[in-house]
């Protein structure tokens, strides 16, 4: 099936108010920054639900900054904000954060105003946004009704505790809207690789004794879907992966080598059902230098059984657990 373009206006918001609403019907945002070369990965989320009251949706924000470029995992999140169905995601103001995203899905103004976190940047797409339900695999329902994933060009600056930083990058974009139910996998890859005109984001579930495989390669003008892939990964002694080097087949015969190593490591247990190792890495496609976030979800259980000692060497993340589980894309 070749790759199926969203029609205009196709990342518009999804869920809205609703009196009947299950709790863990939302809608979420993710913008995900790594920046290796400085030893840090910054993780942006809005989230909205269905289930809120006086005829408004909940929702929240949050972003965190984490790696050795900062002594310690910093986090800052609101929730609980009443909004109403006539915000929409062309100007979205949530708590620390406002979203200025065009309605073509190719460009968004992001901006968090924090204590200790201030960022602001423009994220530009390289690839037209890669929706789910319209390719091989679909959408699995545990996971969402749909969800849309886009590489691309990132241009900004961070200030974090009164240090600022510069910044013309790459970053990864995804949005899903739907019931989330982190007991419906038993592992997932989630990976995106980021280079001048080049983007690939590839994600393997794998659930109810079965395996599929998503995503795309977008390079040489040219988005095609993912058929296959053997990439190597290395893992430190805590599970958390350190480098991967391999190869990507599209659907239009190319192969695409890939190769990502360390930059900054966050241990997420975002759920008693699974645990995330998130990674901000640097990255290539075909040889030419980007950026990577590298994102793998195990079950807690599997992950103690493997690990070297109790404790994660990597960062770890611990924030209340009603934001823990909104902000989750």
């Amino acid at each position: 099936m070749p790759f199926i373009p969203l029609e205009h206006g196709g990342e518009d918001r999804h869920i809205f108010y609703s009196d009947t609403a299950n709790e863990n019907v939302r809608e979420s945002l993710a913008y995900l920054l790594p920046l290796p070369e400085l030893g840090l990965g910054i993780i942006v989320y809005t989230w909205v639900h269905a289930a809120g009251k006086d005829g408004k949706g909940r929702a929240g924000s949050m972003a965190v900054v984490y790696g050795p470029g900062v002594e310690q995992t910093v986090s800052e999140a609101s929730d609980g904000i009443l909004v109403p169905d006539s915000m929409g995601f062309e100007d979205w103001r949530v708590g620390k954060i406002t979203l200025n995203a065009t309605r073509d899905a190719m460009s968004t103004h992001l901006k968090f105003a924090g204590e200790r976190i201030s960022l602001e940047y423009e994220f530009r797409g390289i690839n037209p946004p890669f929706a789910f339900v319209r390719h091989p695999g679909g959408c699995p329902s545990w996971l969402a009704d749909d969800r849309s994933e886009q590489g691309g060009r990132v241009v900004g600056s961070l200030v974090l505790d009164g240090v600022r930083h510069e910044f013309d990058t790459f970053g990864h974009r995804d949005h899903s809207w739907g019931t989330r139910d982190w007991g419906g996998p038993t592992h997932w890859k989630w990976w995106n690789i980021m280079a001048p005109d080049a983007s690939i984001h590839l994600m393997e579930l794998q659930y109810f004794g079965k395996t599929t495989l998503h995503g795309y390669v977008h390079r040489d003008g040219l988005t095609s879907v993912i058929t296959d892939y053997d990439i190597d990964v290395e893992f430190d002694g805590q599970v958390m992966q350190q480098k991967l080097d391999g190869t990507i087949t599209d659907e239009d015969g190319r192969t695409t080598r890939i190769r990502t190593w360390h930059g900054a490591d966050l241990h997420w247990p975002v759920s008693p059902h699974l645990t995330l190792h998130e990674a901000s890495m640097h990255g290539e496609i075909d040889g030419v230098a980007g950026a990577a976030y590298i994102e793998m979800a195990w079950p807690p259980a599997y992950l103690a059984h493997h690990s070297e000692t109790e404790e994660a060497d990597a960062s770890q993340l611990t924030v209340d657990r009603e934001v823990e589980l909104s902000a989750q894309s």
